[in-house]
């Protein structure tokens, strides 16, 4: 079916219903939020793990004086952040359809 303005409704590359103004293999917003929150998941779970390593490798390795335990800290606060942006991404961009 053709829209007034021309352009064709173009199906979802997941869920097969024809959207308006997708781009032809590009999922609709309902196959895209879905995916969206899988990958957060996944990057939850990665996250948590990387930062419960770098936890561990600060809490061992570094010295007890508190500048040190702060930076320590900071580090591991970085890492959770970092690692879960990262994660997401990938996650959005290998995840299965």
């Amino acid at each position: 079916m053709r829209l007034p303005g021309g352009l064709p409704e173009v199906p979802c590359a997941k869920c097969e219903r024809r959207v308006a103004g997708l781009p032809w293999g590009e999922l609709c917003p309902e196959c895209r939020a879905e995916r969206q929150r899988r990958a957060t998941r996944l990057a939850h779970r990665i996250s948590l793990a990387a930062t419960a390593l770098m936890a561990a490798y600060v809490a061992f390795r570094l010295p007890g004086d508190p500048t040190s335990r702060l930076y320590g800290a900071v580090a591991v606060l970085a890492t959770y952040i970092i690692v879960r942006r990262v994660a997401s991404r990938v996650a959005m961009e290998f995840l299965p359809r």
